[in-house]
């Protein structure tokens, strides 16, 4: 079954780009499958059965073809997989090759979160950024060149820095293969450690993103397609954490304990900084991206105090936010379609005449801003709650950003609905209600009932705690 939730994504993807006509009706079949697959795994995770393969890919050098769906793969699993269907469910009017790169790239997601083999991780790794950089500059603004470079500059020059890292690790540290569970038993330290470290931090600090190495993030989003499906996926591509989580932490636990005061300095001014750059934003796409480079800056001080709390809190948040965040890029295409614009100022007061799209746009935002009772209060508390346990002084500094984002997100809402009226807005459609209605009852039962994402996450943020200190 590990297989098949993987691999089909790619099957549906392919098949979309080699029958454009019926790509919508193929796309929309291939993420619902994917996604009832998906929650079949997940209950039958909380049932006690175990999914996991292995077998030799290149057994003289240690490479294996080895997946695994442990708490943390297994909740990021179902943010993907649930995000790409509201994605695909909104952009009925993207070119047909754009749902077959959304798939491709769902199915490399799934492979990175589910890799138990360090060298087959970068494989996946390598194979996302494809759809991503296609979907950019295929159909893209008339500034997508320009983001197009930056974004592969970053991107290739972080992957090949880890490329390296990869190779020190395993073979400076005298593991017996590329497995996780041997890289771990056999840590790199001293020198070569720090330095194989290094270039771990910078290839997922370009991926989280955390400054200053996020420069590449605004021009994306910016000049990706109005419709939000690429802003999705790259949303999606954010793994940052998870790789600090599953790979960089884990294998080098000595170096980051050397690393840790400056990482959380680093994480704690991401957030604050990105929260202000984002209020004096006018564009609803570049609002979005340093809003959500903030939360990313929130998720990276839990991950880097190297407690349960903070880990369980960081997998949470970029998981929950992968939907909300999601849904507002698509939010913000459906503006572009009614106005042909993303600014915020030429469209304020719609409340009057669109007050079904009006209580969609609240739910998203409050669900941004960290509300109780929906999906981003849980993750923000826990980072903070972790935070404060590993350094209160950059807790304190990051909970601004807290504020911060009310800021800039309420008055961006408030700038839009209910200012002096405006232009007329047509109210929600078909297509609307349905990913809309998907994407809130998941921010509400993600925000009611965290429970049943943060005990499955608990073993393994337990695991990582004890493997780093406690963040002590």
């Amino acid at each position: 079954m590990i297989h098949a939730l993987i691999f089909l994504p790619l099957f549906f993807g392919v098949w979309a780009l080699l029958s454009p006509a019926q790509a919508r009706s193929v796309g929309l079949l291939g993420a619902l499958l994917t996604l009832i697959l998906g929650l079949m795994t997940f209950g039958g995770y909380l049932g006690g059965n175990n999914f996991a393969y292995q077998t030799p890919l290149l057994g003289e050098v240690g490479i294996y073809y080895s997946v695994a769906w442990d708490g943390v793969g297994i909740v990021l699993m179902l943010a993907v997989v649930v995000t790409t269907l509201i994605a695909l469910i909104a952009a009925h009017d993207v070119p047909p090759a754009m749902v077959g790169l959304a798939l491709m790239m769902e199915s490399g997601l799934l492979g990175i979160l589910a890799a138990q083999d360090l060298i087959l991780f970068y494989v996946f790794f390598e194979a996302t950024l494809i759809p991503s950089l296609l979907m950019l500059g295929l159909y893209g603004g008339a500034g997508r060149v320009r983001a197009l470079i930056k974004f592969a500059i970053f991107t290739l020059v972080g992957s090949l820095l880890m490329l390296a890292g990869i190779l020190a690790a395993r073979y400076l540290g005298g593991a017996p293969s590329f497995l996780l569970k041997d890289l771990v038993a056999h840590p790199l330290g001293g020198a070569a450690g720090a330095w194989a470290f290094a270039a771990f931090l910078i290839a997922f600090m370009v991926k989280t993103p955390l400054f200053p190495l996020h420069v590449w993030l605004p021009d994306f989003h910016a000049e990706n397609h109005p419709s939000g499906l690429a802003d999705v996926m790259g949303t999606l591509y954010k793994v940052g954490l998870f790789g600090f989580f599953r790979w960089a932490l884990p294998l080098f636990p000595q170096t980051f304990s050397l690393f840790q005061p400056w990482l959380l300095g680093l994480a704690a001014f991401t957030a604050i900084w990105a929260a202000w750059v984002a209020y004096a934003q006018t564009d609803w796409k570049r609002m979005l991206a340093y809003g959500a480079l903030s939360h990313m800056g929130i998720g990276a001080l839990g991950i880097f105090s190297g407690t349960t709390e903070g880990a369980v809190g960081a997998i949470f948040l970029l998981a929950a936010s992968a939907v909300y965040t999601g849904s507002l890029f698509l939010f913000a295409g459906g503006l572009h379609r009614r106005f042909g614009t993303l600014d915020l100022k030429p469209t304020s007061g719609l409340a009057k005449s669109a007050p079904a799209l009006a209580a969609l746009g609240l739910i998203l935002i409050l669900a941004m801003v960290g509300l109780p009772g929906l999906s981003g209060f849980p993750g923000e508390f826990m980072n903070l709650l972790g935070a404060w346990q590993a350094s209160p002084t950059w807790a304190a500094i990051a909970f601004l950003a807290v504020i911060a984002a009310a800021a800039y997100a309420l008055t961006a809402y408030q700038n839009l609905f209910h200012n002096a009226p405006g232009k007329q807005a047509a109210d929600m459609d078909g297509y609307e209600w349905q990913w809309g209605t998907l994407a809130v009852l998941v921010i509400v039962f993600m925000g009611v009932y965290p429970k049943l994402f943060t005990d499955v996450l608990l073993p393994s943020a337990q695991a990582f705690a004890a493997l780093l200190g406690g963040g002590q």
